[in-house]
């Protein structure tokens, strides 16, 4: 959540810093801000609420000399949308500007006692708390003063400061909330996620929990919490600026529907090896890998939906139990797990607060776990036992779609590599799962070229308040993903429901301002689900259908009918989700809707 970005250089503070939080939008759009410090040693700052243009708006002719700046954009979380809670938040004497992404647990404990010293507060918000702490325990050393402070906040931050006392330093730090440090020719960046400083350079510092770096243009220092200077081991980032661009499209989430065939290309690529599956990021032995009697999944959001896809795919194949926990619930239930357990964790950020909470709660019991990560250097990724990563690329579009591709296809290829591993699939079937996993990308090509007839039968949600969605074995947790995206963006309300449950209540709401949206593609519950269609036609339901190329069957019992490609059960998962994205986007659409900025919604959630 929020957008940090800062800078410290020989360009254009202003320039930089707006370039930045435009590509971290997708963060958070309730308000957004700068600070620069000019040549005159004097801070400046300018916001605006809401979306980015409004700040652009206010920066509209004005000229800030200086060479060092801080920005932010901000999703709300304590206080409402306003230019008096938005960042950056400034001290009383206006010498010293910060920005804050994060939660600080015990902010009105500290609250109290800054205003009992005397300092007043203009915000409602969390962050204005620490940067009066910090100016109440201001040394005239910045990088001092924020070592003092640190321990004292509860809670999560990652934090960019400047102060005209200093003016050729920015100080960073971070706890629980993710932050990157930029490295171009005489200039230092930071960010709270590669995309805001892509333009500028692809070489990058992951800074650790508890992490402290001061920068300079010619210099870069790492300590840790207590003290003790640090190594800067640099990465180098292999995305390209125009997988930041839209290419054309009209929306991000657009551009990466069709990005779809390339990732699930990408995410095979390398991990494929004749009919075994290729993990180089695995640090667990065979002999750890043959122990393994259960798994249990970790994750929130869509990527929950994956590992409910993972938890039939791995059951059915290998017959290991899997137990899919959604992980703001995991890291607080106490769980049961033993050392022979698998803990896999499920984020496209590597950086989700509540399953990097699930990973350090599986490493106390002694149990391996492995992270499912789209982005390397991630703090999930570091800290995992073994790491599948996607190789998605770059997903700016808030409600995600080809990341959640790339995780069923991390999802198949880790239960090739299990199966391999614990002598549970034989060659005959590694085989088959390999040539269907090779057959993807050209089957969701063919999905894309039905574009434009999905977006006709779109139409069936025009008039809808409400919408269900059903499915059934490998299809029950893409029922979910499909009424998720449909809530996300359209805002129509949608549930998603396994298909015999649909007569055990939520057919009361059917009607014809609530259609059904019933993935109906070739299975071995075809039937069953052609009866709960019948359930719902049987009571002037509204029906789009999703079937297999070929049958005419369900067109007699459906309003519409959207046909897909024919694949096996066990991977109609991936053909499957497509058109659902599609229907979502078009339903948005055409209620006019901004598509990549949902409101109330931020891409990646990194606090409780």
């Amino acid at each position: 959540m929020c957008g940090i970005v800062g800078y410290i250089g020989e360009k254009s503070p202003k320039e930089v810093l707006y370039s930045g939080l435009s590509k971290l939008e997708y963060r958070g759009y309730d308000s957004a801000g700068i600070s620069i410090l000019g040549k005159e040693q004097e801070i400046q700052t300018y916001k605006s609420v809401g979306k980015l243009a409004n700040l652009r708006e206010v920066l509209k002719g004005v000229e800030v000399s200086g060479h060092i700046g801080i920005g932010h954009t901000r999703w709300a979380t304590h206080g409402v949308p306003s230019t008096k809670n938005s960042h950056p938040h400034n001290s009383k004497s206006n010498k010293l500007s910060l920005v804050h992404n994060g939660i600080i647990e015990n902010y009105a404990e500290l609250r109290e006692e800054l205003v009992n010293k005397g300092y007043e507060f203009l915000s409602d918000t969390d962050t204005e708390v620490i940067v009066h702490l910090l100016d109440a325990n201001f040394t005239g050393n910045l990088v001092e003063s924020v070592f003092k402070i640190l321990p004292i906040l509860e809670g999560a931050y990652a934090i960019g400061v400047i102060s005209s006392d200093e003016p050729d330093l920015l100080v960073a730090a971070r706890k629980g909330s993710p932050l990157v440090i930029g490295l171009g020719e005489n200039e230092k960046y930071i960010a709270s996620d590669v995309p805001a400083i892509l333009e500028y350079t692809n070489r990058v510092i992951f800074l650790e929990d508890g992490d402290v770096a001061s920068l300079k243009q010619d210099e870069i220092k790492i300590w840790d919490l207590e003290k003790n200077e640090k190594s800067t081991e640099e990465t180098e980032i292999e995305w390209d600026l125009e997988a930041a661009e839209k290419g054309g499209y009209e929306y991000f989430t657009l551009k990466e529907i069709h990005e779809q065939p390339r990732v699930i290309a990408e995410t095979l690529k390398g991990k494929i090896k004749g009919n075994s599956a290729i993990i180089e990021e695995m640090t667990l032995t065979k002999e750890e890998l043959e122990n393994i009697t259960k798994i249990h999944m970790v994750a929130c959001g869509t990527s929950y939906h994956a590992a409910l896809v993972g938890k039939a795919i791995i059951e059915q194949e290998l017959r290991i139990p899997v137990e899919v926990e959604v992980a703001s619930e995991f890291r607080y239930k106490n769980p049961i797990i033993n050392k022979t357990d698998l803990v896999i964790l499920i984020s496209q950020s590597g950086e989700t607060a509540d399953t990097l909470a699930g990973l350090r709660e599986a490493k106390k019991s002694g149990a391996k776990a492995i992270g499912i990560i789209n982005v390397m250097g991630s703090t999930i990724s570091r800290e995992a036992d073994g790491t599948i990563y996607t190789n998605a690329g770059l997903e700016i579009g808030v409600a995600s779609t080809k990341a959640f591709i790339a995780q069923l296809i991390a999802l198949y290829i880790l239960t090739l590599y299990l199966g391999e591993k614990k002598n549970i699939l034989d060659d005959k079937r590694r085989n088959y799962i390999v040539e269907n996993l090779k057959k993807l990308p050209n089957m969701v090509e063919k999905v894309l070229d039905i574009e434009e007839d999905i977006k006709l039968k779109t139409r069936v949600l025009d008039s809808a308040r409400s919408s269900m969605f059903i499915g059934r074995n490998m299809n029950t947790a893409i029922a979910y993903e499909g009424a998720l995206k449909l809530k996300e963006i359209s805002y129509i309300h949608a549930e998603g429901y396994q298909s015999g449950e649909l007569k055990h209540g939520p057919i009361a709401m059917i009607s014809e301002e609530c259609p059904l949206i019933a993935i109906a593609t070739k299975s071995d519950t075809y039937e069953k689900v052609k009866s709960n269609i019948e359930e719902v036609r049987a009571r002037s339901g509204k029906i789009l259908a999703l079937a297999t190329l070929g049958d005419e069957e369900i067109s007699k019992i459906s309003d519409e009918v959207i046909y897909l490609p024919e694949i096996d059960e066990l991977f109609s998962p991936v053909i499957n989700v497509v058109p659902l994205q599609f229907i979502a986007y078009y339903a948005a659409i055409n209620r006019g809707l901004d598509v990549d900025k949902p409101r109330n919604l931020a891409k990646s959630v990194t606090v409780e």
